[in-house]
């Protein structure tokens, strides 16, 4: 399996609860208990060395207030209990995204700081998180630092390329994304790594995020090692 990097939109956790006549929180927290089960699956038996989750967008802040405050309460939970999970198994937690935010709780903050820094020396696999993120403002914040490094001179026209734009985006320090699956079947990226899924495979699939398990994910894998990945080119044979 070549696959470096998998990325995943969660969606359906309300869709999820309703169908079950039950508040969309208890669909957010039934997600967020899948979590620990697919990324320890996506590392251990696949070793895949990168998983990043879309865990809350720039255009979440729609949202009412109540369901975010139920999001980040399950979400500092999260990281309370499976910390030392990460840290023993030697995976390295990466929280990308507009961080300095006024409107994201401190303590939410403190848990986040917490465990990007006890497991920065990690380098086993690599965790990342989407909070407070969004492709499209992700390239408009690399674009003004572009802009500030050219008008200072500090680079050059010349010097501007694909790699060190890359190097001005929230997600630099990780690779492009290989494959990303979206659950609830809905087919779009939603503001979800726009500039890193140029050349990325996507599945769409109709499972609730909840109930996405092992299986779901290895039908996933499986759909994704019969595609023929070319990055523009032409093999010999065609």
């Amino acid at each position: 399996m070549n696959i470096k990097h998998i990325a995943f939109i969660m969606d359906g956790n309300g869709r999820y609860a309703k169908k079950r006549n039950l508040p969309r929180t208890f669909g957010h927290k039934k997600g967020i208990e899948r979590i620990k089960e697919i990324v320890l699956e996506c590392f251990e038996t696949y070793d895949i060395k990168t998983v990043t989750l879309y865990a809350f967008s720039t255009e979440n802040w729609n949202r009412p207030p109540s369901e975010i405050k139920f999001l980040f309460l399950y979400l500092k939970a999260f990281f309370l209990k499976e910390i030392n999970t990460f840290i023993e198994k030697g995976i390295k937690i990466n929280i990308l995204g507009f961080l300095d935010d006024e409107r994201i709780p401190k303590d939410v903050k403190e848990v986040i700081d917490e465990a990007t820094y006890k497991t920065k020396d990690n380098d086993k696999y690599t965790f990342n998180i989407l909070f407070n993120y969004g492709g499209r403002q992700d390239i408009i914040q690399a674009s003004l630092k572009l802009f500030e490094l050219l008008s200072s001179g500090t680079i050059k026209k010349e010097e501007v390329d694909d790699n060190l734009f890359k190097t001005l985006l929230l997600t630099s320090k990780t690779s492009d994304v290989d494959l990303l699956i979206r659950t609830s079947g809905e087919e779009r990226l939603s503001n979800c790594l726009l500039y890193q899924c140029a050349y990325s495979e996507f599945i769409f699939t109709p499972t609730y995020w909840p109930d996405f398990d092992k299986e779901e994910l290895k039908r996933c894998l499986d759909i994704y090692n019969k595609r023929d990945r070319r990055f523009g080119a032409i093999k010999n044979d065609q």
